[in-house]
């Protein structure tokens, strides 16, 4: 390249080839242009010169990659087929016998420029045949020189030359050709360029005689060039040049007519005739048979005009019924928009099962078979899987091996370990059992309901009887090929594996199972296995109320499968403690020598990884430990030892003075307790290791020294008098201890008080920052697509439009923390690109509950000044109204192309302490358009198209309400880096859910049990309305999150809590519940009392409702646990076709009538239930007698006749007995009399009891109200009478109270006649009767 600086910037191009070179040709870079001109071949030894090829140079600007050059021939041909090829070229209407010949190898390809230097050696005919292809004026024909590919080791077979074509000339092609090919010649035409498609044909001789005939598809590339002197390219006025003459570029590809590729699981065989008639497939079906290995592609050589497909499987030998191009174009034609592939289905054994076959056209014009199922099974674990439809009973292990366990595809597939198999059965239904056990459970999968990653769990029995679980992770993945197949794969692989990193072998053992002759599994170095889980039913642990009322919300952290234990393969060595495999996380589990021995030496450390890998959770078993320990407790005192273990465990740890220790929990599913004592004398003291904290007295000054437990005592050989003299040195108010962290290890240190921590530093404000945006916008821009040869300015388009409102930061700095809190009132995602599907993408949810007036997104952070390395955060909080999001494809295909991979370095991400780390539930209300594939999608689209239709396959989805749960997490010692990871697994997970639920799927994604165990004291995974929610208050506990956490009692467990459901909702109902059964038990009594015995029934209606709920607890337990109970009622007659009638009238008359938003309504065959009935025994009764009335209108019911059987008993029925009568009535007369006994000597002990003075005040109004003739109202009556109306509601509260009294005590009694005695003496004090 020659830049001057006073001329314009020129390129020399010039071609060489051994000792020639061509004349230079020198291009202007001053523009985009296309230009050509035919050079000279000069010499490098004599400098003779030849005629030379001509060069066509592209000048073209990019976007982005600046100015490009490219050099190219004026005529190229390809041999892009299988074949090695000989082409023959001629001048125009020259003897066929004067003619030039080159060989071509698959793949290879010759130009003009390569001809011009080859014919310098030839002279004659040859030379001029070789020179016309640079000048255009050339025909040629071709031949395959040799079919050994086709067939091996056949060399007898010949082929005669094809016809002559003139400069590639296009001839239509009629048939499914010319139906699927409008798709990609629209695709590949550009302005000037233009694509044609033709087919010729070879015969094939053997012997002088043809046997057969093969096809090829000429694929031609022309385009206009200009002839431009190059003398004038360097000139700078050489715009007003004009060109002198245009010369057509040609690019000619010789191809293969058809490209067949299997991607069954085993090997077919293809034949493509031209006929229905199954004909031999011999050395006549060369290029149209051939047997093709699974995930191979086959080019043939068939007659495009007409096709016949077959396809038979080589393991059963079944063909299927021929398919030909006829019926395709028939389909084709009956579409009304144009097509880019055709499906056809390929029948097998009378329609038994079957595959499909995809026809469409390559980047060339071939035309692309591809066989399949719509489903390929994969095995990838190590037990032996058979699936069968639904509708069919599994082959027995008798019948496969009969079978040689080569099950035909009309029965199932039988899959070895690490096998696949294609699915040829309709069914989208498949069953799925374990082959090589007893006794299987089966599973019932929907292939279709199938996305991304679940989890199924198969049973077998064993010979001793003892039933195991097996656990398979499945995930769905397409086929990854260039040819675009609707073709997926479900994959099985184990859903829980342990590898062992050590070079120790190693025992597991499931968690709660003793003995260990069964269930015990051995796992040499560097080796893995899957985990068989044994089922067993053990005692829960009993749950606290607020635990029990949310337990359907819940998962059960109590379950067995997901405990398992390790243990060295040596002698004498124990048990680790029990391991969650469900817990994502790195976890520090213990090994402790049997014999006895005390020490650092009896005691061995390992670390377990638990990751998810797909959908198996893998257990990375790692010894000597690769990360630092957890916990290290350090001994500070100078004469006193250190005893300590964990809360509730046996096992028990003594450290010397001055000494200190590496820790890890015994026992994960314990509370994350230690216990500490020194020297056995001071009482016992809790400590959380989780919680950083500074320098903290073990005991306040008034407490007083103790003996330690007897099992301490035990353990200790020291005198009881000598750790006395030894802690007498030590006053009890300066030993303390303080918990810091030295990165990612928390370190408990046991020592006194230090100077530092005597004095207290006072308060003091040191600065405040205020920052406030009102209005904020962030745009992003596409690249406008332009015609590169355009000389206009890069130009942009907007795709989406951000704009926030009221951004603020408030910080405040002192010296002990630094508060910052961000805040944002408003946030507006807008579509701004022509055609988009919603006018926003992300706006804020208006509903009757989010405040006008808050803030769409505030963050809280709070740091505590430390002196350690590890940053300490007191609070931080994250929360997120409510909002509505609108996606689509078109838009995300957009967005994604953004996408870069991180530039980052593995630099270490800092450490933080978080004391309260909270993210608030998120609710979307969501709705997503699928779109369409276009093929200038990019890597990165394809990729993101490929993961939502064939992966996820996420539908339409409108109006849906997305809850994804918050986390709470304490205590918690991690990097930024991994705390984002875990938030971003947590919540992709959730979302994942969601769009399983919108899909209606049976499965949901593979569960877990926490992301947050293995470095934080405890967490709380939980959903609420984030619009109704509290917001915590640094330094006030009125937050939801901090709510929940007091509501669950934390005590005997650590780790995770998790629910599902909109816990607000759920206590909001629960507590109308309660309140609501509560007022209509007492109402009832209320109404009941007055009906009986007028205004006095009132106060007693009162005091027996409050009874009922004393005496009867469970009523309220079950308004609050399950909303209502349930009733079912028997039908005489089966309603038949009816029963959906029945079902809705009954559903629709309880709705109208009672308003009651969660009673269901159910008919099932004879049986009519009624499930969350309000918690209301009346309004039970009054809403079944409405159901019966009009079952019995339609003859459903016959009635029930045990209302009245009672009280023809009561009026004297057959049935009463004189002997139970006689002694109700003795039980009757003694209560009474007991009653009235104890009520004498009640009456008398409180009247000795009463003041004279009030005895004197009672007489004297008494006498007074007898003598008194008209009523007069003084000072002193009003006073009294608003004592007396204080005094009465005080005795109506005290009535209720000592009812309820009466109700909880009378429960503690076992004898009903005591309990009678008891109830009605207590009763009697609440009697006004005149009496009295």
């Amino acid at each position: 390249m020659n830049h001057q600086q006073e001329a314009s910037p020129v390129a020399a191009v010039q071609l060489s080839s051994g000792k020639f070179i061509t004349s230079s040709i020198n291009v202007s870079l001053l523009e985009a242009r296309t230009l050509a001109w035919r050079t000279r071949i000069i010499s490098l030894l004599d400098s003779r010169s030849h005629p030379g090829p001509f060069v066509v140079v592209d000048i073209k600007k990019g976007l982005e990659d600046g100015l490009s050059i490219s050099v190219s021939p004026l005529t190229r041909i390809h041999n892009e087929t299988s074949l090695p090829i000989e082409i023959r070229f001629q001048r125009s209407k020259q003897k066929r016998d004067e003619f030039a010949s080159v060989p071509l190898k698959p793949g290879g390809s010759i130009d003009d420029s390569v001809a011009a230097f080859n014919a310098i050696s030839l002279s004659g005919d040859m030379k001029k045949a070789l020179t016309s292809l640079a000048v255009g004026n050339f025909s040629l024909s071709f031949r395959p020189e040799s079919f050994e590919t086709l067939f091996e080791g056949e060399k007898s077979l010949g082929s005669e030359w094809s016809e002559e074509l003139e400069g590639g000339k296009a001839v239509r092609l009629t048939g499914i050709f010319d139906k699927l090919s409008y798709g990609v010649k629209k695709a590949l035409s550009i302005e000037s360029v233009k694509v044609s498609l033709t087919t010729t044909y070879c015969s094939v001789t053997s012997e002088s005689q043809c046997v057969g005939k093969v096809h090829f598809l000429i694929h031609s590339i022309r385009r206009e060039v200009s002839i431009i002197r190059p003398d004038a390219s360097s000139d700078v006025l050489e715009k007003q040049k004009a060109c002198i003459a245009l010369r057509e570029q040609k690019e000619i590809f010789l191809l293969p007519t058809v490209q067949v590729s299997n991607f069954l699981s085993s090997e077919a065989a293809i034949l493509l005739t031209e006929t229905d008639q199954n004909t031999s497939m011999e050395r006549h079906s060369i290029g149209k048979h051939a047997t093709i290995q699974s995930g191979k592609t086959i080019d043939f050589y068939v007659n495009p005009d007409m096709i016949y497909f077959r396809v038979t499987l080589t393991t059963s030998q079944a063909s299927c019924k021929p398919v030909n191009s006829g019926q395709w174009v028939k389909k084709l034609q009956k579409q009304k928009n144009d097509a880019q592939c055709l499906d056809v289905d390929l029948d097998f054994s009378g329609g038994k099962y079957c595959a499909s076959l995809r026809l469409s056209l390559g980047k060339r014009g071939i035309l692309e078979a591809a066989v399949f199922t719509s489903y390929i099974l994969k095995n990838d674990s190590d037990c032996t899987l058979f699936f069968f439809p639904p509708d069919q009973k599994p082959l027995s292990r008798e019948d496969m091996e009969k079978l040689d366990h080569i099950v035909p595809p009309e029965f199932g597939l039988y899959l070895p370990p690490k096998t696949e198999g294609s699915w040829f059965l309709r069914s989208r239904k498949v069953g799925v059992i374990l082959a090589d056990g007893h006794g299987a459970t089966e599973a019932v999968l929907d292939l279709d309901a199938l996305s991304g990653l679940t989890e199924i769990s198969l049973g077998t029995k064993d010979e001793s009887g003892f039933r195991y679980v097996t656990r398979f992770g499945l995930s769905v993945r397409s086929i990854s090929s260039k040819m675009l197949v609707p073709s997926r794969i479900v994959t099985f692989v184990p859903r829980h594996l342990v590898i062992n990193e050590s070079e120790e072998t190693i025992n597991i053992r499931q968690h709660y199972f003793q003995d260990d002759s069964v269930g015990i599994i051995t796992i040499k170095s560097k080796q893995r296995a899957a985990l068989r889980l044994q089922e067993e039913t053990i005692q829960k642990k009993e749950l606290h109320l607020f635990e029990n009322f949310i337990k359907k919300h819940g998962s059960d952290s109590a379950n067995s499968l997901i405990f398992i234990q390790f243990r060295l393969n040596k002698a004498n060595w124990s048990w680790s403690g029990p391991l969650c495999i469900t817990s994502i996380g790195c976890f520090f589990i213990k090994f402790r020598k049997q014999s006895g021995e005390a020490g650092r030496g009896a005691i061995e450390f390992a670390s377990v990884n638990v990751t998810e890998e797909g959908s198996t959770l893998a257990v990375h078993f790692q010894k000597p430990p690769n990360t630092p320990p957890p916990y290290r407790i350090e001994n500070f005192l100078h004469s006193a030892s250190l005893t300590y273990y964990q809360k509730d465990s046996s096992e028990i740890e003594v450290l010397g003075p001055g000494s200190g220790a590496d820790y890890a929990w015994d026992d994960m599913t314990l509370p994350h307790k230690l216990v500490v004592i020194v020297d056995g004398m001071i009482p016992l003291r809790e400590v959380s290791l989780d919680k950083v904290r500074p320098w903290k007295p073990l005991f306040k000054a008034t407490q007083h020294r103790s003996i330690a437990s007897h099992l301490m005592m035990k353990k200790k050989a020291k005198d009881h008098k000598t750790a006395d003299k030894e802690l007498s040195r030590i006053p009890m108010v300066k030993v303390g201890y303080e918990v810091y962290a030295d990165g990612l290890t928390r370190v408990i240190r046991i020592c006194e008080v230090s100077e530092s921590l005597k004095g207290d530093s006072a308060f003091q404000s040191r600065s405040k920052i205020q920052f406030r945006v009102t209005h904020l916008g962030v745009h992003l821009l596409e690249k406008v697509k332009q015609n590169a040869e355009e000389k206009t300015v890069v130009s942009y388009s907007p795709i989406l439009v951000a704009r926030l409102e009221n951004v603020g930061l408030h910080s405040m700095f002192t010296d002990q923390q630094k508060f910052n809190q961000l805040c944002i009132e408003a946030l507006n995602v807008d579509h701004k690109w022509a055609g988009a599907p919603f006018a926003a993408m992300l706006r804020q949810h208006q509903s009757s509950s989010s405040d006008a007036n808050g803030c769409l997104f505030k963050c809280v952070f709070i740091l505590v000044s430390s002196g350690s390395s590890v940053t300490q955060v007191k609070h931080s909080s994250i929360v997120l109204q409510p909002v509505n999001l609108n996606l689509d494809e078109e838009t995300l295909m957009r967005v994604v192309a953004f996408w870069r991979s991180s530039l980052s370095t593995n630099t270490q991400s800092s450490q933080y302490y978080f004391d309260h780390f909270e993210i608030h539930p998120i609710k979307i209300t969501a709705n997503f358009v699928p779109g369409s594939s276009y093929s200038s999608y990019n890597s990165a689209q394809e990729t993101l198209r490929s993961l939502l239709h064939s992966v996820v396959k996420v539908p339409h989805i409108k109006n849906m309400v997305v809850e994804l749960n918050g986390v709470l997490v304490t205590h918690a010692l991690i990097t930024v880096r991994e705390l984002l990871l875990r938030c971003v697994k947590h919540y992709s997970w959730y979302a994942m859910r969601a769009i399983y639920i919108a899909k209606g799927s049976p499965l949901l994604p593979p569960a877990f049990a926490s992301m947050f165990d293995d470095f934080s004291s405890s967490s709380l995974d939980a959903f609420f309305d984030p619009s109704r929610g509290l917001v915590n208050v640094p330094g006030l506990t009125v937050g939801t999150f901090k709510l929940l956490s007091k509501l669950i009692d934390n005590k005997g467990l650590s780790g995770t809590r998790r629910y599902f459901g909109d816990l607000g909702k759920t206590l909001r109902t629960a507590g109308s519940n309660v309140v609501f059964v509560a007022l209509t038990e007492i109402s009832d009594s209320v109404l009941r009392g007055a009906e009986m015995k007028g205004v006095d029934g009132l106060v007693s209606g009162f005091h027996h409702g409050i009874l009922k709920l004393a005496m009867e607890p469970s009523v309220i337990g079950t308004a609050l646990m399950e909303g209502g109970p349930d009733r079912t009622i028997k039908l005489d007659r089966n309603p038949g076709i009816d029963e959906l009638y029945i079902e809705g009238y009954l559903q629709a008359m309880l709705d109208t009538m009672y308003r009651q938003e969660y009673l269901r309504v159910k008919v099932i065959d004879d049986q009519v239930f009624l499930k969350n009935l309000p918690p209301s025994n009346s309004l039970i009764d009054e809403m079944i007698d409405r159901v019966k009335d009009f079952l019995e209108s339609r003859g459903l019911l016959k009635g029930d006749p045990s209302s009245s059987r009672p009280r023809r008993r009561l009026h004297g029925d057959k049935e009463w007995k004189i002997g139970p009568t006689v002694l109700t009535l003795c039980e009757h007369l003694f209560v009474s009399f007991a009653i009235r006994i104890l009520k004498q000597h009640a009456t008398k002990a409180i009247t000795s009891l009463r003041p004279k003075k009030e005895e004197a005040e009672a007489e004297t109004s008494d006498s007074g109200s007898n003598t008194a003739m008209v009523p007069v109202v003084s000072d002193n009556k009003k006073k009294k009478m608003k004592f007396m109306w204080k005094a009465g509601i005080g005795n109506f509260v005290a009535s209720g109270i000592v009812a309820y009294i009466d109700g909880r005590l009378c429960r503690q009694i076992p004898n009903p006649i005591a309990r009678r005695i008891v109830s009605g003496f207590l009763l009697s004090f609440l009697d006004k009767s005149s009496e009295q």
